[in-house]
């Protein structure tokens, strides 16, 4: 896998927590964050653990058998009982979906590397987005991070658009936020872009 010129590249380089990839459908979203993944474990180790969600079960089926077509000429193996990929040097992505937003309670004392949102849209509150959020840490000194994809609409889009688009309506402008001091950015990702 190589990332595409463009977005995904952006996506891939990006060094701030939090980054909203998101735009029109067949973009190249969910293959700019399974390649993030990609770039941070070939750099981590076995120090790098993300966790993948989705709204519903049955929206993680297509996400899983992109990332079977990406990881497994490299090696790694999936493990479909835990819904879980391992790397040959140890790093580890799980993939996970939050029906009800008190599901996100269940990851309390949880700790991960690198959190991946598909979809934001489809989640109607930040609530359990934010509570996720509380699970970005590393004993090992690993730079954690938060990457979300979506498309516009959903019962989300007021929140997802008043925390990345409407602050920085053309996409690559880095925001610090008032409360926690971490910067945020949205990449826009078109079909033209794939």
């Amino acid at each position: 896998w190589q990332a595409q010129d463009g977005p995904q590249t952006a996506l891939i380089s990006c060094p701030v927590f939090e980054v909203f990839f998101g735009g029109a459908r067949g973009g190249g979203k969910t293959d700019g964050v399974l390649g993030d993944f990609l770039e941070h474990a070939d750099t981590y180790g076995e120090h790098a653990i993300g966790l993948m969600i989705r709204r519903q079960r049955t929206e993680l089926v297509e996400t899983i058998e992109r990332s079977k077509a990406i990881y497994t000429p490299l090696g790694w193996t999936f493990h479909e009982q835990d819904k879980m990929w391992r790397a040959p040097n140890g790093a580890r992505l799980r993939f996970a979906y939050l029906e009800r937003d008190s599901d996100a309670e269940g990851y309390q004392g949880h700790s991960y590397t690198r959190l991946y949102v598909e979809e934001i849209g489809n989640f109607p509150s930040d609530k359990p987005i934010l509570k996720l959020m509380a699970t970005l840490r590393s004993g090992a000194g690993v730079p954690v991070g938060f990457r979300a994809t979506g498309n516009p609409g959903g019962p989300g889009h007021q929140w997802v658009r008043a925390r990345y688009i409407d602050i920085a309506p053309l996409g690559f402008q880095v925001v610090k936020d008032a409360v926690s001091g971490l910067e945020r950015v949205y990449i826009p990702s078109r079909v033209h872009d794939n």
